[in-house]
C-alpha cells in the first residue's frame, strides 16, 4: 500500500517541489514589479508628507504678514491684577491709563432666620423680581430643599438658592441675584413674599429716605453771603471763598443710611474773577463855561486831582478738592475725601456710619479761588430697602462699580467694562485705594510664539529635505526630537530623492530666504540681527548639524528686539514698500510666495504626485498581468507533471506484470 501514489495529492516524485521550484523562478518579475510598485507608493507617500511640511510653513509665514497678524494684537497688562485686569483687541491704541477701583458692582444677597430641617413649603405661586427680569414659579408644595432645587430649575441666570446647614437640626436659606448693579434689585412677591417674611429673609421697614432741601441753604460755619451762596437751576452755587449748608429738620440716626449728592468741582473761565474796573468814587465837577454874543468862554480846569487807580494785587490760587464735610447732631464739622474737579456733576456716595452716628446735614466750603462748587440731588436712604422691605441679614448688597479712570469717576453696573476705551475690557476684582496701571501694549508674547512656530515649521521641513536628499545615517542621530516610530519611518526614506535637482533648489532658495536683508521702516534688516540665524550661538567648536540649514533662535536678543525694535521686526517679516497697502516684501512674503509654487493646485507637489499616481496604476496593471500568467503556468505545470506521474505509473505496473509473468513462466 505504501506504493500507492494519487496524482495532485500524493507524489512520490516529489513533482509539487518540482512545480513550486519552477515557480519561484517565473515568480521573480512579479517580485521585482511588486518592489517597484511599494517604491513609488513610498516615493508618493513622502511627497504627499513633505506638501503638509510645505503647507504648514506656508501658513506660518503667512500669518506674519497677513490681516490677522499677530504684530497687530494688543494685550492688556496690569501693575496690580489683584485688583484689575484687562482685556484688548487689535483696535486698542497703544497707551497707559490709570484706574482706582473704589467698588466693585455687586448683586443681592440674603440670608433667612435659622431654619428647622424638616421645614414644609406649601403650594403656591412663588415669584421673585431682579430689577425688569421675574422669576415665576408654581410649586407644588413640598420640602425645603425641594423647593429650593424647583427655583434653582427656574433661576436660570436671574436667581439662585442654597440651603446651608448650621446645626444638625437647622439650616439657613441664602436667596441671590446673579445680576450685579444696584438698579437689580431682589425683591419678592406673591407667595414669595409671605416666605420670605416667615423664614426671615427680609423684613418691613418705613421708608428712611430724606431729602437735604438744596433750594433752602444756610450758615455753616460764617455768616451766609447771598451774593456768593445761592440757588440757581435747582442746584446750590457756592463762589470761591464762600460757604454754606443744606440741613436736615432734625437729626438722623447714620446706621445703615447713605448720603448720594451729586456734585460739580468746576474751573472758572480765565477772567472771571478778575476785577472789570476801578471801584466807584469822588468826581471833580466841571468848572463851568458862558456865552456872550456868539462868543463862548471856558472856565479853567480845576486844579485839583485825584490819584490813578491802580489794580489790586491777584490773590495767590488756591486748590481745595475737599470742599463737603458731614455735620453730626452736635453741629460738629467732619471732612470727607477730595473728589476729582471737571465740570458735569459726579455721584457721590458716602456711608455715613463709617464717619459719624447722627447726621444733621451737609456743609459745603469753596476753599478754591478759581472754583466754582454746585450740589444738587442730596439725598439721605437705606440702599436696602426695596418696595417697604429690607433684607434682616443681608450677606451683600446691590450696587454699581465705581471706578476712576484718570481722574474721570465712573459708575457701571458690572464689572466687567468694555465702553471705556475703544477695544479694551477692564474687569474689576477688588476695590484699591491705590492707582493701578493698565497698559496696553503689542502682544508681544503671542509674536513670540508666532516666530516660534515658524522656525519650528521651518527646521522641521529642512529636516525633512535633508534626509531625502542624502544618505547618510548621521542626519537622522542629529534630530533628538523625533520618536522611535519616526526614525523607523525616516530610515527608509534615507537619501530616497538622492540627486533630486527640485528638492536642492528649494532647500537652497530656503537657505537664501531666511539670510537675505528685506526693507523696513529703519532702512534694511536681517533676521539674524534680532536673534534668528543658523548658528546663534556665535562661535564655538565646529559642529556638522548646524551645517545643515536649520534655523535657531537666540531669545535674549529676539526679546529685546521685540522690546524695542518691535517696527522693524514686524516689517522685517512683511512690509509695504510701495505704501499701495499691499505687503510686498518681507521674509514670511517670500516664503508665501516660495510655498505657493510647491503646494498650490496645479503646483510642483501636485504634478509630482499625479505622475506617481499613473506610474502606481501602470504598475498595479502589470502586477494582474504577470499574476495572471503566473496562475497559468502554474496549472500547465502541474497538468503536466500529473501527466507524467501517471505515465510512470502505468509503466512501473507494466514492468510489474512482465516480471511477474517472467517469474511464473521460469517456474
Amino acid at each position: 500500500m505504501s506504493d500507492i501514489s494519487i496524482p495532485g495529492v500524493s507524489s512520490k516524485y516529489q513533482t509539487q517541489k518540482l512545480v513550486e521550484d519552477l515557480m519561484k523562478v517565473e515568480r521573480i518579475p512579479v517580485t521585482r514589479a511588486e518592489e517597484r510598485l511599494k517604491q513609488i507608493q513610498l516615493q508618493k507617500t513622502t511627497w504627499l508628507d513633505l506638501n503638509r511640511r510645505l503647507s504648514s510653513l506656508r501658513e506660518s509665514s503667512r500669518s506674519l504678514f497677513s490681516f490677522q497678524n499677530p504684530f497687530n494684537e494688543r494685550s492688556a497688562t496690569s501693575s496690580d491684577e489683584s485688583v484689575l485686569t484687562g482685556t484688548a483687541t487689535r483696535e486698542a491704541i497703544e497707551e497707559t491709563k490709570a484706574f482706582t477701583v473704589k467698588r466693585i458692582a455687586s448683586a443681592d444677597r440674603f440670608m433667612s432666620d435659622p431654619i428647622a430641617a424638616d421645614m414644609r413649603v406649601s403650594s403656591g405661586n412663588y415669584t421673585l423680581t431682579v430689577g425688569e427680569s421675574s422669576v415665576k414659579l408654581s410649586f407644588g408644595g413640598g420640602s425645603l430643599k425641594e423647593f429650593v432645587d424647583a427655583l434653582n430649575r427656574k433661576g436660570g441666570e436671574t436667581v439662585r438658592a442654597q440651603l446651608i446647614s448650621v446645626r444638625s437640626d437647622s439650616r439657613v436659606l441664602v436667596v441671590e441675584s446673579l445680576r450685579t448693579g444696584e438698579k437689580n434689585r431682589l425683591a419678592f412677591a406673591g407667595d414669595a413674599e409671605g416666605l420670605a417674611l416667615s423664614v426671615g429673609l427680609v423684613e418691613r421697614a418705613s421708608s428712611s429716605r430724606k431729602d437735604l432741601p438744596a433750594d433752602a441753604p444756610s450758615r455753616f460755619e460764617k455768616p451766609l453771603d447771598p451774593a456768593k451762596a445761592f440757588v440757581k437751576d435747582g442746584a446750590l452755587y457756592v463762589a470761591p471763598g464762600a460757604e454754606a449748608a443744606l440741613r436736615l429738620p432734625s437729626p438722623s440716626p447714620s446706621s445703615g443710611l447713605v448720603l448720594e449728592l451729586e456734585l460739580e468741582l468746576a474751573d472758572r473761565a480765565a477772567g472771571a474773577s478778575a476785577e472789570e474796573g476801578p471801584p466807584p468814587g469822588p468826581a471833580i465837577p466841571p468848572t463851568g463855561t458862558m456865552e456872550y454874543e456868539g462868543i463862548r468862554i471856558e472856565s479853567a480846569p480845576s486844579e485839583a486831582s485825584l490819584p490813578a487807580w491802580v489794580p489790586p494785587p491777584v490773590p495767590p490760587r488756591k486748590d481745595d478738592l475737599a470742599p463737603l464735610y458731614l455735620i453730626d447732631g452736635s453741629g460738629r464739622p467732619i471732612p470727607l475725601p477730595a473728589v476729582a474737579p471737571g465740570n458735569g456733576f459726579k455721584t457721590i456716595t458716602v456711608p455715613l456710619e463709617a464717619y459719624l452716628d447722627s447726621f444733621a446735614g451737609l456743609g459745603v466750603r469753596n476753599g478754591n479761588t478759581d472754583r466754582d462748587v454746585r450740589v444738587k440731588s442730596a439725598r439721605v436712604f437705606d440702599p436696602t430697602e426695596t418696595a417697604g422691605f429690607r433684607p434682616k441679614n443681608p450677606v451683600q448688597t446691590a450696587g454699581d462699580a465705581v471706578v476712576s479712570m484718570d481722574g474721570i469717576e465712573i459708575r457701571r453696573p458690572e464689572n466687567a467694562i468694555s465702553d471705556l476705551v475703544p477695544g479694551l475690557t477692564v474687569n474689576l476684582w477688588q476695590p484699591s485705594e491705590e492707582a493701578v496701571r493698565l497698559k496696553i501694549e503689542p502682544n508681544r508674547e503671542l509674536v513670540k510664539d508666532s516666530l516660534i512656530e515658524l522656525v519650528g515649521n521651518y527646521n522641521r521641513l529642512m529636516a525633512e529635505l535633508n534626509i531625502l536628499a542624502r544618505n547618510d545615517e548621521k542626519i537622522l542621530s542629529e534630530i533628538s526630537y523625533f520618536t522611535d516610530d519616526e526614525k523607523k519611518r525616516y530610515e527608509e526614506r534615507l537619501g530616497l530623492f538622492q540627486g533630486d535637482t527640485t528638492l536642492s533648489q528649494l532647500r537652497t532658495v530656503l537657505q537664501r530666504t531666511m539670510m537675505d536683508a528685506y526693507p523696513t521702516g529703519g532702512g534694511s534688516d536681517q533676521l539674524a540681527a534680532f536673534g534668528i540665524s543658523t548658528d546663534s550661538r556665535r562661535g564655538g567648536s565646529y559642529d556638522a548639524s548646524r551645517l545643515r540649514g536649520y534655523i535657531e533662535i537666540d531669545e535674549s536678543a529676539l526679546d529685546k528686539a521685540l522690546l524695542e525694535s518691535f517696527p522693524r521686526v514686524k516689517d522685517l517679516f512683511g512690509f509695504d514698500t510701495d505704501g499701495d497697502l499691499l505687503i510686498d516684501s518681507g521674509a514670511a512674503f517670500r516664503l508665501d510666495t516660495m510655498m505657493k509654487a510647491y503646494v498650490e493646485t496645479g503646483g510642483i507637489v501636485s504634478i509630482r504626485t499625479r505622475t506617481l499616481d499613473d506610474q502606481e496604476t501602470r504598475q498595479k496593471k502589470e502586477i494582474d498581468t504577470l499574476e495572471t500568467q503566473l496562475v497559468r503556468k502554474e496549472a500547465d505545470l502541474k497538468r503536466k507533471y500529473g501527466l507524467m506521474e501517471s505515465a510512470l505509473g502505468q509503466m512501473e505496473k507494466s514492468s510489474s506484470a512482465w516480471d511477474n509473468f517472467n517469474s511464473g513462466q521460469s517456474k
